[in-house]
């Protein structure tokens, strides 16, 4: 009896024992998080470039947030932009302009198209290189140093041939590389491009973001707990970590079941998740486009599509709208 009372006593204090140090792992993570939270160092937000219409034309405005003005920054009477990207570190940029649109698509096709660099320092434009005609073209940024650009084109002497032309700069506009390469659509396929991949762990490497059993989940490094979501059936698009180490911004679109199920891949899906109270405190459903961007405490968001697009600026901590930027003609962080 006396040995079987030890046998319970011990199950019960190993039992405790384990209790306890899964509470002080968790423990460790709280205090992990309000540390970085506490050291978070922000950018200043001071404004941001995006694209409006001026005289009917795309073009390159400045919103200057101290001021609370918006001005033209960059403007051609021959030139219209097609797309700025903006460094994931906001301290760099690139903008596509065409003179001339090939074909209706939801795809951009160019002819005597051009690249730019907005230079942040000098605050000025400068050119960087002509863009031969294409079908297709697909810039985006690798990481805060290397942006990509691909033209695909079709090729003048076989018409089954696509010219794959991929571009890499560095911040500055120095070329890295040039590489083109052949595809025949009817053995190859058209080309694929694979864009920067998603950046699952957070930059102070305390969680990670889990897809897991059609659910998002994300998990905290040193416990190896995982948080639940209410954020299911979906297909994670961009993972944006907030500088202030206590949000995470995730980007996503709708599942398909099955291969009979239409989904309308317009619709989209924001949530912002506080990693500190562990829970999603903000969404934004058909948001239209995956054009988001965050700066120091604030997030710009793309709101409506065309003519009628605006941007919103809202403060991550309060999540409160300080801000909407309307231009007759639309504006949009990217692209109108």
């Amino acid at each position: 009896m006396k040995r079987f009372i030890f046998y319970l006593l011990l199950v019960f204090l190993t039992f405790l024992t384990i209790n306890c140090s899964e509470k002080t792992e968790d423990e460790k993570d709280d205090e992990n998080l309000a540390s970085a939270i506490d050291k978070a160092k922000l950018t200043e937000f001071t404004g941001f470039y995006f694209v409006g219409n001026h005289s009917g034309i795309p073009s390159v405005f400045w919103y200057d947030y101290q001021k609370d003005k918006v001005k033209i920054f960059w403007h051609s009477p021959e030139e219209r932009v097609i797309d700025l990207l903006i460094s994931p570190d906001n301290k760099s940029g690139y903008f596509l302009i065409q003179k001339k649109q090939l074909l209706k698509s939801s795809q951009p096709a160019i002819e005597k198209g051009r690249l730019y660099r907005i230079d942040f320092e000098l605050k000025r434009v400068e050119p960087i290189s002509q863009l031969e005609e294409g079908i297709q073209v697909i810039p985006f940024w690798t990481d805060n140093d290397r942006f990509t650009l691909v033209v695909n084109s079709i090729d003048k002497t076989i018409a089954s041939y696509i010219n794959k032309n991929t571009q890499v700069y560095n911040r500055f506009g120095k070329l890295l590389s040039d590489n083109t390469e052949i595809f025949d659509i009817t053995k190859d396929g058209y080309p694929i491009t694979k864009q920067a991949p998603l950046q699952f762990n957070s930059p102070n490497e305390l969680f990670t973001v889990v897809e897991k059993n059609d659910s998002i989940q994300i998990r905290q490094t040193r416990s190896k707990k995982e948080i639940k979501t209410r954020l299911k059936e979906k297909e994670l698009l961009q993972i944006s970590w907030a500088e202030d180490n206590k949000h995470v911004l995730l980007l996503m679109k709708a599942k398909t079941k099955n291969k009979t199920e239409k989904i309308n891949q317009n619709k989209l899906l924001l949530a912002i998740f506080d990693l500190q109270k562990k829970k999603t405190v903000k969404m934004f459903d058909d948001i239209g486009a995956s054009n988001f961007r965050l700066i120091g405490n604030y997030l710009l968001l793309d709101n409506g599509i065309g003519r009628n697009s605006t941007i919103e600026i809202l403060k991550l901590d309060s999540l409160d709208k300080t801000k909407k930027i309307k231009i007759n003609g639309g504006s949009s962080l990217r692209k109108i």
